[in-house]
């Protein structure tokens, strides 16, 4: 039950948002207010397409289970079974504007406009492609992770309020930023097959594993056998170790896809994973940049 439903929640937040933005433009068509009600009654069944296509995002009519997208199920609820099926046949990829008018002629009768139905339709991303964003977003996780241990080393150990509150931010933060990014991993299906073991590591680093270290490192300093000047080192030297791993595979793995590719002006351009070498690049940086301190600060503590 938990885990269908955080599958199914960006998704239900994506028609929440869009029926609660139609429901405040005034109207009192019958039509319409009985669409909005029968789009109201899909978000809660969570009923929706699976991204099953081979491309990174896209819009999905009528997907390989026959489960339909929200204006799909809307059209069908309404009798328009030959025209779902057109769509499903010779659009099924499409978005609402690139789709034959034909085929949409119901939209004058629906009470909603088309450029209404457009703002219903979500974007379903690939298995693929939510594997490499899981992986950039980690990364992305850990740097207030590299930038709190670097805070740390400058803030006197008999702060201990300050770090505390700084500690307990930060960390309140990241796992606040990892729910919604894992939200929309598992949506994907990324939870399913080859990529299980990923999304249980990335929880692992981002959730688990701060809780962990935490506790850790509190006993070790509690114990008097880590000294409270070495924890932002230590700190530093995991979170930077992990980025720097964590962005090698995405960059690599990015550029591998990238060389088997033809021209940008290839029809299959656009299809597979894609990967944003400068965001990935600077978490690189990042991560090397706070290995660097960690060691160097490392180092000075056991001269010391």
């Amino acid at each position: 039950m938990t885990r269908r439903w955080l599958i199914d929640l960006p998704t239900r937040l994506h028609l929440w948002s869009a029926e609660f933005q139609l429901r405040h433009r005034p109207s009192s068509d019958p039509a319409r207010l009985r669409n909005l009600d029968l789009l109201r009654e899909y978000r809660k069944s969570r009923a929706f397409p699976r991204n099953d296509t081979g491309l990174r995002s896209t819009p999905y009519f009528v997907d390989s289970a026959g489960r339909h997208c929200a204006v799909g199920h809307l059209m069908r609820e309404d009798g328009e079974h030959d025209a779902v099926r057109r769509i499903a046949a010779t659009a099924n990829l499409a978005r609402i504007d690139d789709m034959d008018p034909a085929d949409l002629a119901w939209a004058g009768r629906s009470g909603l406009t088309k450029r209404e139905l457009a703002r219903i339709q979500p974007n379903y991303t690939s298995s693929g492609q939510s594997a490499l964003n899981l992986l950039l977003w980690t990364a992305l996780m850990l740097v207030p992770f590299a930038v709190l241990s670097g805070l740390l080393g400058r803030i006197r150990p008999e702060r201990t309020s300050v770090r505390q509150r700084l500690i307990g931010a930060t960390v309140v933060l990241c796992t606040l930023w990892s729910v919604l990014g894992y939200m929309l991993s598992w949506m994907s299906g990324l939870h399913r097959g080859d990529y299980l073991m990923l999304v249980w590591l990335g929880w692992i680093v981002v959730i688990v594993g701060p809780i962990a270290a935490t506790v850790v490192l509190a006993r070790l300093v509690s114990r008097e056998r880590l000294r409270a000047e070495a924890v932002a080192p230590v700190t530093g030297f995991a979170a930077g170790g992990l980025m720097t791993v964590l962005m090698a595979i995405y960059l690599l793995a990015g550029a591998v896809d990238q060389h088997g590719r033809e021209t940008p002006g290839d029809p299959m351009w656009d299809d597979g994973p894609s990967v944003s070498f400068p965001v990935g690049s600077g978490a690189l940086l990042i991560g090397l940049l706070t290995l660097a301190w960690s060691l160097r600060t490392l180092r000075q503590e056991s001269r010391a």
